[in-house]
């Protein structure tokens, strides 16, 4: 078993959601200041376990996106790209992240490792934004 731990300044009840798992059964605590943290303990490659925490990043990168951070029916449809080339990418190096460090700080983890993954987020709001715009034109 390995232990990871996952922290957060700004996703406090989100990382109590994903630690009140089941199979992660962890406990979230606060570290110094506003930085909260949570250790799980978990099987090398299990798959369960990365798609879940997987499923957890995703949601912290829509919530750092302006665009989808305010609009839940924005978040569904963001939510189709699950299942995509650049979500299964994103999966493997999380995995490959996994095996190489027991330390995973979630908007860091957003900001700096998944670049592709925002970017798609980025133009999959401007489409539909650009889509809203012309249906209000017709």
């Amino acid at each position: 078993m390995a232990k990871l731990i996952i922290s957060t300044y700004k996703y406090r009840h989100i990382l109590e959601s994903f630690a009140n798992l089941p199979d992660v059964n962890g406990l979230v605590t606060r570290r110094k200041g506003q930085l909260f943290s949570t250790n799980c303990l978990y099987i090398h490659n299990d798959v369960k376990f990365t798609e879940r925490l997987m499923t957890l990043i995703t949601e912290i990168a829509l919530l750092e996106n302006p665009v989808y951070k305010y609009s839940a029916k924005l978040r569904d449809m963001a939510k189709d790209l699950r299942g995509t080339p650049i979500y299964n990418e994103g999966l493997i190096a999380l995995s490959h992240f996994l095996k190489h460090s027991r330390l995973l700080h979630l908007e860091g983890y957003v900001a700096f490792r998944m670049s592709e993954y925002r970017e798609k987020l980025d133009f999959m709001s401007y489409s539909l934004i650009k889509k809203m715009k012309l249906i209000q034109q017709d």
